[in-house]
């Protein structure tokens, strides 16, 4: 099995990144003895840098569905759309046979199956719009109850890992007190290797609360869908091909 993991940005410093990240969930485990991926971004002039808005997710929605075509012609058997704007996400799902897996909708469900008020942490004010957008569209706008940001840029991420992890911890824990959150998901899946250790952070202070890492959780909902051999709904989502 074969799993490409588009990262619909075109810093090349994610591919890397993300290749290790993915590496290390398959390390604690995988449903499938021979399962292999590979990290995608988009090219230069194809899309933005970050995506850290409305507007730069709109303009990586074309370059994410090239790609999920792209993977379907090199013979993958799904896709998974690394970021948590889910650019080109229900589009893409139309766009091929595959099935295609998003990072917000797929961790937002996750969430509302592990407790009722979900708190999300993000990079920066201006994805915060995004996020109440999707919520909406997919009817989840009442299990969020607070969204907030690091006020970090998406370029940071790996020059200040330190400093997301305080901040993460700070804006979870008055997420927690403020908001009544009990269930907590990272908003940006570019936050590598650091949902474990919140969690434990959080629990040390008594706060039992789940810190769902989004990039994990599609590649889990991904192998969950490859090995019950079952896709999207062709209703749901018509094919180009059956037009």
């Amino acid at each position: 099995m074969k799993i490409k993991n588009i990262v619909p940005i075109t810093l090349r410093a994610f591919q890397k990144n993300a290749t290790v990240e993915y590496g290390s969930f398959l390390e604690k485990g995988s449903m499938f003895k021979d399962l292999e991926f590979d990290v995608e971004v988009l090219e230069r002039g194809k899309g933005p840098v970050t995506i850290e808005s409305e507007y730069d997710g709109a303009l990586a929605e074309a370059g994410a569905i090239a790609l999920v075509e792209k993977a379907e012609q090199e013979g993958y058997d799904g896709v998974v759309i690394d970021c948590f704007c889910d650019a080109g996400y229900h589009s893409s799902r139309e766009a091929t046979k595959l099935p295609v897996v998003g990072a917000f909708e797929t961790s937002i469900r996750f969430a509302q199956l592990l407790g009722h008020h979900i708190g999300i942490v993000t990079m920066k004010d201006t994805f915060i719009p995004r996020i109440h957008h999707m919520a909406r569209a997919m009817g989840a706008d009442r299990s969020i109850v607070s969204v907030t940001s690091l006020d970090m840029a998406v370029e940071d991420l790996a020059t200040y890992k330190d400093q997301v992890s305080q901040r993460l911890e700070e804006r979870m824990v008055e997420a927690i007190t403020t908001k009544g959150v009990d269930v907590l998901v990272l908003g940006c899946t570019g936050m590598m290797g650091v949902a474990s250790a919140i969690q434990e952070r959080l629990h040390k202070r008594g706060y039992m609360v789940p810190v769902v890492n989004p990039a994990e959780v599609c590649l889990r909902f991904m192998e969950c869908l490859l090995v019950m051999n079952i896709k999207q709904s062709e209703i749901a989502y018509p094919p180009k091909h059956k037009r």
